[in-house]
């Protein structure tokens, strides 16, 4: 008797285990905390940067976070109110570049929706994107002209200024490399180049850009965006356990972009924020 029951144990615990592969052969996911948070509470937490220009900020008269970082988690919340059928509110909370990462993987915050997929940050975190790109373009000085393309600016009697380290400095000396790069520890000695004449040109993205001539039109020349348009991709950082999360998101995001309403909130935002839009090519998407 205690054989067969020893005999029928292992059969039972063997059709176990093999159910059990043949549920992950059929890619049946493993339990999303970030996810099943999300759903349970009813509110996605998304990091804030206070007073990070045009990404986000608390508007003084509302008390109200703004910005193209809020809105997208805006967005994100309403969207995934449709998918998880219930009501899910966006949620704001402080957080800075040097502790994003932590507050991240401390789940003080769910997701922050716009940072560059750096080799360390992806070992830490899963980047899901781009959420959005980012145009390289130039502030020129007043008396340099340019043609607008990366050909006139790929000249060694060009003189492009760009902050050292930064993935601006790699992408323009990538795109303009015969040019003479001139790289500096600031952005604030990169515009003082430019003013003074050491530079012909500060190389930023299209959100520089427009804050640095916004501040001082009168001391530069145009804004350039170098053609064929070039971009700087930005991503969503969440945990690693996120598997649930991860392809909506990257899904989300990538019809977003097509539909063209990641562009609209970026022009909302900038428009309010007081930028002149107008000087942003049609062809330049975000």
């Amino acid at each position: 008797m205690k054989n067969r029951i020893s005999l029928r144990s292992m059969f039972v615990a063997t059709a176990l285990a093999l159910a059990g592969l043949n549920l992950a052969g059929m890619g049946v996911a493993a339990a999303d905390p970030v996810w099943d948070r999300i759903e349970s509470s009813g509110n996605i937490v998304c990091g804030a940067i206070p007073n990070d220009p045009v990404g986000s900020w608390v508007d003084r008269q509302t008390g109200q976070w703004e910005g193209y970082e809020i809105d997208l988690c805006r967005a994100i919340a309403a969207d995934l109110s449709k998918e998880m059928g219930k009501e899910i509110k966006p949620e704001f909370r402080e957080t800075g570049w040097k502790t994003v990462v932590l507050d991240l993987q401390s789940n003080k915050i769910d997701i922050w929706p716009g940072m560059s997929a750096t080799p360390e940050r992806e070992k830490a975190l899963s980047m899901i994107g781009p959420m959005y790109g980012l145009a390289f373009c130039g502030v020129t000085g007043k008396s340099f002209q340019s043609e607008g393309t990366w050909e006139s600016l790929n000249k060694p009697e060009v003189r492009i200024a760009t902050v050292t380290g930064t993935s601006i400095e790699t992408a323009f000396k990538k795109l303009a490399p015969n040019a003479t790069h001139v790289t500096l520890s600031e952005y604030s000695e990169v515009t003082l180049a430019v003013q003074s004449g050491r530079a012909d040109i500060m190389g930023a993205d299209a959100l520089r850009c427009l804050n640095v001539h916004k501040s001082a039109s009168h001391a530069f020349g145009d804004i350039v965006f170098p053609t064929p348009i070039q971009s700087m991709g930005s991503s969503a950082g969440i945990i690693k356990a996120a598997d649930r999360l991860a392809p909506w998101l990257k899904k989300w995001s990538e019809e977003k972009q097509a539909s063209g309403e990641v562009k609209a909130i970026f022009v909302k935002v900038l428009n309010n924020a007081g930028f002149d839009t107008s000087v942003i090519p049609p062809e330049v998407q975000f």
